[in-house]
């Protein structure tokens, strides 16, 4: 997803230069690949002959539709907000952890924006400041992508509770749940490509300008249609979940199991530690003519490789991090219905397809609490 024009300003900065902005995580195919690829997960181990399995069963397409709303309907709703969606799609550590560690990490946007204006003002060494020279960090200046995560996933599940507060199910209430489940997916989706935990999101600073969308949008878009098979293969050994518990740490991993936060975060880390993997393989396959300043003051972006002759490069990291993304969304699709209660949506029947929901406003910013 674009980030903020503040960004882009700071990058300038930096760097001398305006990079051109990023492409979606993933694209149209990775969003909707991840979102089904965890749907065919609960019926397959994580919820297996589960109510909520055969609901999310139903509502597949749906849902993988749901997965890209953030980035192709939120985007065209006007200055206001994108201001505020933009920001939701990433979380660059180095801002909020420097040490690069799950330990360090602030769970709470106030304590990732506190923790920002101390690494500010003291300039520990090879610390680059998420604001402009002369400027304080705000709220969105590292990203919020974990607390989106952990709003979507909290109104699912009050979505869910309600459902079946009364004698009859409540289908609208089930309704909303599966409308925020599915747009949660995007976001989930989102803190499994290594290029949304970083702020060299689009190699700018090391000769790679375009690898972001080059990456995310054309090597996917490559690949044939065996692709949705191998994510799903490689999804059910459950590794990449594994890795992203063990990014918990030991002593508190129960507790911080079962928060979207802390969850969302961690897979954070966990893309992180695959960036300078993908980045090497582009420099040493895929670049031909690394990115710089044209004749006009203007960025060029690196050429390169057809992508469709370098997906097999690519491939082995692509379909782990799609699948690990894919584990994360099923085990908090689980969490949500069991935090709710585990209802059976005994009743529920409905043809609700929110094709263009409205924009939901990220009420854990300041100004919207």
């Amino acid at each position: 997803m674009v980030k903020t024009a503040k960004k882009f300003v700071a990058l300038a900065v930096a760097w001398g230069l305006l990079a051109p902005p990023q492409a979606h995580a993933w694209g149209e195919r990775g969003h909707d690949l991840v979102t089904r690829v965890a749907v065919r997960l609960l019926a397959a181990k994580v919820a297996k002959g589960t109510p909520l399995a055969t609901q999310f069963g139903r509502k597949e397409f749906m849902l993988g539709h749901l997965s890209n709303v953030p980035d192709i309907v939120w985007r065209n709703q006007g200055e206001a907000i994108e201001k505020q969606n933009a920001p939701t799609h990433f979380l660059d550590l180095e801002y909020i952890s420097p040490e690069l560690t799950f330990s360090t990490a602030p769970l709470t946007l106030d304590l990732a924006l506190a923790r920002m204006k101390e690494l500010c003002a003291i300039r520990p060494k090879g610390y680059v400041c998420a604001a402009p020279q002369g400027a304080s960090p705000d709220e969105n200046s590292a990203g919020t992508a974990p607390w989106r995560v952990g709003q979507l996933f909290r109104l699912a599940v009050e979505s869910l509770k309600a459902s079946k507060a009364g004698e009859k199910i409540d289908s609208a209430a089930i309704d909303h749940a599966f409308l925020t489940a599915g747009i949660m997916s995007h976001f989930v989706g989102d803190l499994g490509n290594p290029y949304h935990t970083t702020r060299n999101y689009d190699g700018w600073e090391s000769g790679q300008g375009g690898i972001h969308s080059y990456f995310e949008s054309s090597l996917v878009s490559a690949y044939r249609l065996a692709l949705d098979q191998e994510v799903f293969d490689a999804a059910l050994t459950g590794r990449g979940l594994e890795r992203v518990m063990k990014q918990l740490g030991a002593a508190d991993r129960k507790a911080l199991s079962r928060d979207p936060v802390a969850l969302a975060m961690a897979l954070a880390f966990d893309s992180h530690t695959q960036l300078n993997a993908v980045n090497a393989i582009d420099r040493k396959f895929a670049v031909t003519k690394p990115s710089g300043v044209g004749p006009d003051g203007k960025s060029v972006s690196a050429e390169r490789r057809d992508p469709a002759e370098l997906r097999a490069r690519f491939h082995d990291l692509t379909v782990e991090r799609l699948a690990t993304a894919a584990e994360v969304l099923a085990d908090l699709w689980f969490l949500a219905w069991d935090e709710a209660g585990r209802p059976d949506f005994k009743g529920y029947r409905s043809f609700v397809y929110p094709v263009g929901p409205e924009f939901i406003p990220a009420d854990y910013l300041a100004g919207m609490r």
